[in-house]
């Protein structure tokens, strides 16, 4: 299994393709499976790099508090550990927020940046929705049955309709051996929910695009637009699909991602 010590904790990593380095950053109770239907196309151009967070998948669990600004330090550390100076980054959801702030923190470490499904920081809607999560995960309900609470937030209408592809995707999910455990995700959660950077994506230099599907009800487009203006020079791309739109369509979305880093 590739693992690397970085700092507290140690990580598990997967590297494909060859080329400049890309590294794919994961949302909360994501592992780097998320990135199925994005590794072999995106490894055609560039060495991709997907890795665990903190707390998710094969990387450890600590249980204490988790932030923002730690987990960006956890990706300094790959990197170190890997012998990569810089590298282009695709953060989604709390990963975009990860992403922002290793950018910020480390500008000349980031060529180009991709922000998917993400946003300046948590508004009152994000909240409500992220203290609702940890209520379901605090509670006796089966793991099956908090998998199918949390799919209604992963996309579009549409796919809920076409019933056994969302069964297939429930049970990937119900099954996954490496689910998060359920003190890791109230960690990640307690992190999003203390993350407040102010006005400082102003500061951010790398050329940037942010990518949200328009059916995004997690974090709605309106955080995308939001974000688009504060960084300097970011471009907007809206398109189909809700908060794991590149899940669901994932020729869009890896198109548009290989079309502004090449």
């Amino acid at each position: 299994m590739p693992t690397i010590k970085t700092g507290d904790i140690t990580t598990y990593y997967e590297e494909a393709g060859s080329g400049d380095p890309l590294i794919l950053i994961c949302g909360i109770n994501a592992d780097l499976q998320a990135w199925r239907f994005q590794v072999p196309e995106l490894s055609k151009r560039f060495k991709v790099v997907c890795y665990d967070n903190r707390g998710a998948g094969r990387t450890s669990s600590p249980d204490q508090p988790y932030s923002i600004a730690g987990m960006a330090d956890d990706l300094a550390a790959l990197m170190d550990g890997l012998r990569i100076d810089s590298a282009h980054l695709l953060g989604w959801s709390m990963g975009g927020l990860i992403a922002q702030t290793f950018a910020r923190t480390h500008p000349s470490r980031v060529r180009k940046l991709v922000l998917m499904s993400t946003m300046l920081q948590p508004d009152g809607f994000f909240r409500l929705a992220i203290r609702n999560w940890i209520n379901i995960r605090r509670s006796n309900m089966p793991f099956e049955q908090i998998v199918r609470f949390l799919s209604r937030w992963g996309y579009s209408p549409a796919l809920y309709d076409n019933e056994p592809l969302y069964e297939k995707l429930v049970q990937f999910a119900a099954t996954n051996p490496y689910a998060q455990k359920a003190h890791a995700f109230l960690r990640q959660a307690e992190a999003l929910l203390a993350y407040d950077p102010g006005n400082a994506a102003k500061d951010i230099r790398a050329k940037t695009l942010v990518l949200v599907g328009m059916q995004d009800n997690l974090i709605p487009p309106y955080h995308s637009e939001r974000l688009a203006q504060a960084i300097p020079g970011a471009t907007l791309k809206i398109l189909s699909g809700a908060h794991a739109g590149f899940v669901e369509f994932p020729d869009a979305y890896n198109r548009a991602i290989l079309d502004f880093l090449e």
